[in-house]
């Protein structure tokens, strides 16, 4: 699922990183986090992630499946973790 045309009340995150909040682009920004080869630095993709949890809270009334919401709780942990980092 990818979450697109909402309009909601929350205050975004402005990040450098341009990716559709989609389970497929976390995973894929996991991957590159992970292989050293991101070209963002942490906090901008905790800010991306931010903006994921955000939004999926808001379209949480379209149909969702179980690989969203796992996407879902991995993004939130990784923005609580920096949270409690702060």
């Amino acid at each position: 699922m990818i979450i697109r045309d909402v309009y909601m009340n929350w205050n975004w995150n402005e990040t450098t990183i341009d990716f559709p909040f989609s389970s497929e682009n976390l995973k894929n920004l996991l991957n590159t986090v992970c292989r050293k080869e991101n070209r963002f630095s942490q906090f901008e993709f905790i800010k991306w992630c931010d903006n994921f949890t955000m939004a999926f809270e808001e379209a949480e009334a379209e149909a969702s499946n179980e690989l969203d919401e796992i996407a879902f709780g991995i993004a939130r942990d990784i923005e609580c973790q920096w949270d409690l980092f702060l």
